[in-house]
């Protein structure tokens, strides 16, 4: 791991157990919010890294709209 808390696309996949589509996939989610999309540096077209904190900030956020989406639509509009 880098210094500055940043991983290489290697790193996050095999620390998040993520094939190469699904890393690509939660890049684009996140790279598409605005309060998240930090979370992803392009060096260039060639090399993704990532800043682990704000990624993981982003997989709360979307595990936080999972668990909205699973709940009842009556219970659903009161959260």
């Amino acid at each position: 791991m880098m210094a500055n808390n940043w991983k290489t696309k290697k790193e996050i996949m095999r620390d998040y157990g993520y094939s190469e589509g699904t890393f690509y996939s939660r890049c684009k989610e996140c790279s598409l919010l605005p309060e998240y999309r930090d979370a992803i540096i392009h060096d260039g077209g060639q090399r993704t890294f990532v800043d682990e904190n704000r990624f993981q900030d982003f997989l709360r956020y979307r595990s936080e709209q999972y668990r909205k989406r699973q709940l009842d639509p009556h219970i659903r509009e009161e959260a």
